[in-house]
């Protein structure tokens, strides 16, 4: 599992908005919308275009309902041809939700507003569908065709996950005493799930460590370290794009595990069909740590949309009897440090050619494996370290390179570097590589703000590119030393 720290040209995104409807009788009324952004200096407004159809028909002269709960909104212009428009300007960063409605029929958008956007993208938005609820989701991968999105899932407080330590510290723990730890300020992330589990949103959800709503710890002691062990299950779940935009349809891809304890991270697809993917994901096997006890890049292959087995895990209490994995390592001649986040990258006839990570826990830097002989995933691969154009003083990583770009997450922003160089033996030159672009940025920690970016992964649907990507919002105060609960989300922008 993964902890990582924390909008000039008009360009019109069409969120591709789900037709919701309204029938009475023969009378149907259908509401779509899309989102332009107006860049300027500072926070950018946003023009909200409303298709309203009766019958499949434009129907124009009628008055729309409008619920825009953040910013100022102006007057609805009506352009008589079924289109409606009226223009959100925004305070402040962070979701701006918008809500239309007519007659029985509605829609629901959530635009984000951001303080720094490259030139020329579209407006950014979260992921509509069944994709974002009040849980965690990280993790973010669209496969390349745009049809499937995934998602690492919990329903859990994400700043329980990285402030647990420092909830729950108790003098002659090292760590935390998780038996004093309730009833201490914000201990509610620590112990309380937020988020659906077990419905139709987050279908087989592994529960053997909820109870009521409550996460239950490990029974395990640590002496002088832990007394008890926190527990913050996940697993990864898939969406199918539907007609009218959404995302919809979960699926899970995740372990046999009835406890959710072992959370993979950095999925990575190379199409084999519409249907079929090779994937690459980041998993310590706690059985073969294949060198040290960290993460490591792991294969295997999937039919999407259909749930799919990782490995069997049995536990003996609360410890691991035995992991039996259905991924096998990809056959890099050492393993040893971290490796996550993998990126496969493949070339235009769907060879993979290398298989690009990070090292979030110690150096914060990527490393490309190129292979040299043989295919994916035996083969040869060659470990490249990347040069300082690259691997800078601050914090990389999440890379996703795109043959002519390496998009990545420099500490809470996404930023792209052009490759410059050719065929890959000189990814390890800073001649090879161009200046840092900015494609999204925010260090807003104002409630309601965005905080930051990261996980890019880019699509191509309709003949458009976009690059979905997580949010991390600032959600709530706590209640004591100035801690805030940040929410993770799904979001996209159409790229220039």
């Amino acid at each position: 599992m993964k902890w990582w720290p924390l909008l000039i040209l008009l360009a019109l995104l069409s969120c591709n908005a789900s037709k919701k409807s309204s029938s009475s009788s023969a009378t149907t009324y259908t509401l779509s919308l899309t989102a332009t952004r107006l860049p300027q200096v500072g926070l950018d407004p946003f023009t909200v275009r409303v298709t309203l159809q009766k019958n499949s028909q434009a129907l124009s002269a009628q008055t729309l309902t409008l619920s825009i709960p953040r910013g100022s909104a102006s007057a609805v212009t009506d352009n008589g041809n079924g289109t409606y428009d009226f223009t959100v300007t925004p305070t402040a960063t962070g979701l701006h939700p918008v809500t239309v409605s007519f007659a029985d029929a509605s829609i629901a958008r959530e635009v984000i507003v951001t303080n720094e956007l490259e030139t020329g993208a579209g407006q950014p938005m979260a992921v509509p569908g069944l994709v974002n609820t009040d849980g965690y989701e990280d993790g973010i991968t669209i496969t390349p065709d745009g049809q499937y999105l995934f998602i690492q899932y919990g329903p859990i407080y994400f700043s329980g996950v990285f402030l647990h330590t420092t909830i729950c510290a108790e003098a002659g723990w090292s760590l935390y005493d998780l038996t004093t730890c309730p009833g201490k300020n914000d201990s509610n992330w620590v112990f309380d799930t937020i988020g659906p589990y077990n419905t139709t949103a987050r279908p087989s959800f592994p529960d053997a460590n909820i109870s009521g709503g409550q996460l239950t710890p490990l029974n395990i002691v640590v002496p002088s370290v832990a007394n008890k062990i926190a527990i913050f299950p996940t697993v990864f779940y898939g969406f199918k794009r539907q007609s009218d935009g959404t995302f919809r349809e979960p699926f899970k891809v995740a372990f046999n595990d009835s406890k959710g304890a072992n959370g993979p991270f950095g999925l990575s697809f190379v199409m084999t069909s519409s249907t079929t993917a090779q994937f690459a994901v980041a998993w310590n096997n706690y059985f073969n740590d294949l060198g040290d006890d960290k993460a490591d890049i792991y294969q295997g292959t999937l039919t999407l949309g259909q749930d799919k087995n990782l490995g069997d895990v049995v536990y003996s209490g609360d410890t691991f009897q035995s992991i039996t994995p259905t991924i096998t390592p990809v056959n890099f001649s050492s393993h040893t440090g971290t490796q996550g986040n993998p990126h496969l990258y493949a070339n235009g006839a769907g060879t993979i050619e290398s298989v690009w990570t990070d090292d979030e826990q110690s150096s914060h830097d990527l490393t490309v494996y190129r292979l040299t002989a043989g295919t994916y995933p035996t083969g040869t691969w060659t470990p490249v370290t990347l040069p300082s154009t690259i691997n800078t003083g601050q914090s990389e990583s999440q890379p996703f390179f795109t043959g002519s770009r390496l998009y990545l997450t420099r500490n809470t922003s996404i930023v792209y570097h052009e490759y410059l160089g050719s065929g890959g033996g000189d990814y390890h030159l800073n001649g090879s590589w161009g200046a840092e672009v900015v494609v999204l940025r925010s260090t807003d920690t104002a409630l309601g703000g965005v905080y930051g970016f990261g996980e890019p992964t880019i699509a191509t649907f309709e003949g458009k590119t976009y690059l979905y990507f997580a949010y991390v919002e600032t959600r709530a105060a706590g209640v004591g030393a100035s801690r805030f609960d940040y929410n993770l989300g799904a979001g996209f922008v159409e790229l220039p």
